[in-house]
């Protein structure tokens, strides 16, 4: 099965975009696909690609055709690997499926020379954006694939018409390790962060950007009203870290930074509580674009993967995949009082901690895998053929 994606990505990088290509290219090839990428990367020298996902995802992509295109200038990245992906695609046997969230490719491919597509978008377009979006996603040989029901429910509303066939998967979490029992969780996060060392009466871990609307607030003020618990946070760039330690008043909150892919991971699994406090306006670090409607955080699957119970934000894309009280604790995303209810509930109740641990681990293993995304995408890439 010779399977082409056409990303929107620079790699390696933080950017959420650029780790859900590269997880899922990954699953794509661990499944069986022979795999070509389109990519931009983010140094000169092409040849140090490969090392560079390796050493920031932990990820090998020997096995896979990694095709990309450099500069200096971030402005027209989208546009480049449009072109690269283009010229080496025409010059070549047309692959059995190709996968683009490159808006340009995504156009020429179905609206021009009109082949089959599974087009991936996550967000809505405006301006002229827009009307290649709607284009694409008009065409009868195109399945847009989207990552929620509500982005679903938000394209049509937009465009003011559905796609031609749609496509829900949400996004996922990679194959991991087995979770770290609850006796054992102290002792591994010693081995990985040290200066958490303390008499703890739980603690708290977040991972991801430090923008607005990520929630860091909420917090700050769960730290402020239970001093006895330490909260770790885990992510952001070198500025906001930066910030963030300056104006901290507690000393039970780090501001720990950017680590690896894998180490996260192993993070995750050595905390007491993972928290999601995503408010009603979320920011992805781009002037303009709010994705609280519609998101599908890989940090939610992520977290369910790792046994450890998760208290998140009620927002209704979030309740497609978390139920209170079933896999997760799910609290108004600006009420702190309620927040802080819900933690002391979760460590002051070993048997509802468990219960609601355990069930996300299971729906993880049972739904929310990348490989599992891989087959869906393969199945509904053959269904187009």
């Amino acid at each position: 099965m010779k399977f082409t994606y056409i990303s929107p990505s620079e790699v390696p990088s933080r950017a959420a975009n650029s780790v859900h290509v590269v997880m899922q290219c990954d699953a794509l090839v661990q499944v069986g696909a022979e795999l070509t990428i389109y990519v931009k990367r983010t140094m000169p020298k092409a040849e140090k690609l490969l090392w560079a996902i390796q050493s920031s995802y932990g990820i090998d992509f020997s096995k896979a055709r990694l095709v990309s295109v450099w500069s200096g200038s971030r402005r027209g990245s989208n546009l480049r690997i449009a072109v690269i992906a283009l010229w080496d695609l025409f010059s070549n046997p047309w692959p059995d499926i190709i996968l683009s969230r490159n808006l340009y490719a995504s156009f020429i491919i179905a609206v021009i020379v009109k082949r089959p597509l599974l087009f991936e978008t996550h967000q809505l377009e405006l301006g002229i954006r827009k009307y290649i979006q709607c284009k694409i996603m008009s065409c009868s040989s195109v399945t847009t694939v989207v990552i929620s029901k509500q982005l679903k429910k938000y394209l049509i509303k937009h465009h003011k018409r559905a796609p031609s066939k749609t496509l829900v998967l949400h996004d996922a979490a990679p194959e991991c390790g087995n979770p770290v029992s609850k006796s054992m969780r102290y002792s591994s996060l010693m081995e990985i962060y040290p200066e958490a060392k303390g008499t703890w009466q739980g603690v708290c871990g977040y991972f991801g950007h430090l923008y607005a609307g990520r929630g860091v607030e909420i917090i700050e003020l769960m730290a402020k009203a239970r001093p006895g618990v330490l909260f770790l946070l885990f992510g952001g760039n070198e500025a906001d870290v930066e910030i963030r330690r300056r104006s901290s008043e507690y000393d039970n909150v780090h501001y720990v930074g950017h680590v690896s892919f894998p180490l996260a991971q192993k993070v995750m699994r050595s905390v007491d509580v993972l928290l999601m406090p995503y408010q009603e306006s979320v920011s992805i670090g781009v002037s303009g674009h709010d994705t609280a409607r519609w998101m599908s955080p890989m940090k939610m699957f992520e977290y369910m993967a790792t046994g450890v119970p998760i208290i998140s934000s009620d927002l209704p894309v979030l309740c497609e995949v978390l139920r209170n009280g079933h896999n997760a604790l799910l609290v108004p995303p600006s009420n702190s009082q309620l927040w802080i209810t819900a933690l002391d509930e979760i460590l002051s109740d070993d048997q509802l901690a468990g219960s609601i641990s355990e069930q996300a681990y299971q729906d993880y293993l049972m739904k929310h895998t990348w490989n599992q995304r891989a087959h869906r995408l393969i199945r509904a890439g053959k269904e187009l053929q």
